[in-house]
């Protein structure tokens, strides 16, 4: 099961690309329940380079790292490893920044809910909540 989605917004891709990695903490739907801690939800990180980190901040100071980032090629390209602590399998999530008229087309592809029936369940979950995390990243970055 791979999950597709697709957002436009009306900005050049370094832009798009920038506000998607370096400036997820500001339109990251945290606080809507898009967190591993939920109620002790703070801040979001994720890195911009190969190697870099996605990972949450709770409100006490832990940390809990979500993924990695294994390929990124800026502004074009950004592929992140992706694991709830719960889970025991980890699943990958490509996004894409192109060019069109009038700003960018922003690709997202999550994938790796196949390895078992209880991971389809979960990827079905997840198609609805990266429905409202791209509406969340794509008003951010329109503005």
């Amino acid at each position: 099961m791979t999950i597709r989605k697709s957002a436009n917004v009306s900005c050049g891709p370094d832009k798009a690309f920038r506000i998607f990695t370096s400036e997820i903490g500001r339109w990251w739907p945290l606080k809507r329940g898009f967190s591993m801690a939920r109620e002790r939800a703070n801040e979001i990180f994720l890195d911009d380079h190969v190697g870099g980190r996605f990972y949450e901040r709770f409100t006490d100071g832990s940390e809990c790292e979500i993924g990695r980032v294994i390929r990124c090629e800026p502004p074009h390209l950004i592929v992140f490893t992706f694991k709830s602590p719960a889970w025991d399998t980890t699943t990958e999530v490509e996004v894409r920044f192109a060019a069109v008229a009038g700003g960018t087309r922003v690709d997202l592809e999550h994938r790796g809910f196949e390895t078992s029936p209880t991971m389809r369940e979960r990827g079905k979950g997840f198609a609805g909540g990266w429905d409202i995390v791209l509406a969340q990243f794509a008003e951010d970055a329109t503005r």
